[in-house]
């Protein structure tokens, strides 16, 4: 089988052929290996495998969106490989506790002694600090707010009633209809007190 470098064999992919690829899998997996080896035993969830399979994973997503242009390819890939393991690392310890140890009760019931990684203690702490650094930088950035003029409740009933007089004009159905319950409500109130008088004269 002819040897192609990795960067012919990125042209024949990009055309097509899937022995292409598969030499380039093979090509990269001694990278893969090597930035992985940091991880190992690290994750439970994931071995060697898998995160072989990551790092091919990641090849193909990087010649089906074309982010690499020109240069080594072993060199922009390592790179690559590294931040995605780093990821994967980063995402892991932040979702999952680390065991240090267990607890037996007079039962023989075990349970395990769960704390958060110092990564991801460090990791939040790093993230709280930058949050915060942002949002000094941005309120420092902005003109001070001139504080609203107080309003007095006379102020706010003559806001209301402008606010009335607006909307009833627009909708005199709405006045109406508000006029209507008004004198319903008068009425029952009057027929109310009348029959409460001729009860007690009664």
């Amino acid at each position: 089988m002819k040897k192609y470098t990795n960067e012919e064999l990125i042209t024949r992919i990009e055309d097509g052929s899937e022995d292409a690829l598969e030499q380039l899998f093979r090509n990269l997996r001694p990278i893969i290996l090597h930035e992985a080896e940091m991880y190992r035993d690290k994750m439970s969830t994931y071995d060697m495998d898998d995160l072989v399979q990551e790092g091919n994973i990641l090849a193909w997503e990087i010649i089906v969106k074309g982010t690499f242009k020109t240069g080594k390819f072993s060199t922009y890939y390592t790179s690559a490989i590294k931040n995605r393991l780093a990821n994967i690392y980063r995402d892991y310890t932040l979702k999952n506790l680390v065991c240090i140890g267990e607890h037996e009760d007079c039962r023989g019931n075990v349970t395990s002694i769960l704390v958060e990684s110092d990564y991801a203690k460090n990791y939040r702490e790093k993230h709280r600090a930058q949050c915060k650094a942002w949002y000094e930088k941005k309120k420092a950035s902005q003109p001070p707010k001139e504080p609203k003029p107080k309003q007095t409740k006379e102020d706010k009933a003559t806001k209301m009633k402008a606010y009335q007089k607006e909307y009833y004009a627009a909708h005199p159905e709405k006045l109406e209809e508000r006029r209507a319950k008004a004198r319903a409500y008068q009425k029952a109130k009057y027929d109310a007190q009348k029959a409460a008088r001729m009860a007690a004269t009664a």
